[in-house]
């Protein structure tokens, strides 16, 4: 029996207290808290993202999930920097709605999946303009950043701030996502951004560009 299941069971059970018990299980018997996250935590949630996106899971259960996952990443954290086993630095990527849009539901999954698997999240909400955008950027020195819109008539402002981002010479490679409702990879190519189809797709492309499985130049995808 693999050691990590009732971590990765109970995590994609969304069993907050059940995750919590099965860390504490495993500690105690000597487990590395490393292990534990990058054997246990991090892959329940990759695999509910799959389940996600062929429909064999629902929003709600992911929230679940993210909930029971973040405890026992708090829990284990005081041991992880006790024993100097904190992970590399996490992938660093800012999200928002873009200004004109004020719909969260879809940006704040993304978030909870690029949180899940490592990344930090610099989340900015809803309507956002592309200055505040340009500023996270820089502040955080972000390679990825995703906007968000579900209205049809927030995509000619998504466009703008898309250029003015574009525009900005980072002094680094920034990927640009775009998803939402009406986005398509058609807009996207005309962009010369990347296409998030979903919020796993979202995911697994800012985690590939951040490993260097994507090439990328300075303020523009290619």
């Amino acid at each position: 029996m693999n050691p990590y299941d009732a971590i990765f069971q109970n995590t994609l059970d969304g069993n907050e207290q059940g995750v919590l018990a099965a860390c504490q299980e495993l500690l105690d018997q000597g487990y590395r808290p490393i292990d534990i996250l990058e054997q246990g935590l991090i892959p329940a949630m990759d695999h509910l993202g799959e389940l996600l996106g062929r429909g064999e899971r629902f929003v709600p259960q992911v929230l679940f999930s993210a909930k029971a996952m973040q405890s026992a990443v708090s829990y284990l954290q005081p041991v992880l920097m006790a024993q100097n086993e904190l992970p590399p630095e996490p992938n660093v990527v800012v999200v928002g709605t873009v200004q004109g849009d004020i719909h969260t539901i879809g940006k704040n999954l993304v978030s909870i999946m690029l949180q899940s698997t490592g990344s930090r999240v610099i989340d900015l909400g809803a309507n956002v303009s592309a200055e505040r955008y340009i500023k996270a950027i820089r502040e955080s020195g972000a390679r990825v950043v995703c906007l968000s819109a579900l209205l049809t008539s927030s995509m000619n402002r998504m466009r703008q701030i898309v250029r003015e981002i574009q525009k900005e010479d980072f002094g680094w490679p920034v990927k640009i996502i775009l998803g939402g409702g009406p986005i398509t990879p058609s807009f996207a190519r005309e962009l010369n951004v990347t296409f998030g189809g979903s919020m796993v797709d979202t995911t697994q492309k800012a985690n590939a560009f951040s490993v260097g499985l994507t090439d990328g130049a300075a303020s523009v995808d290619r």
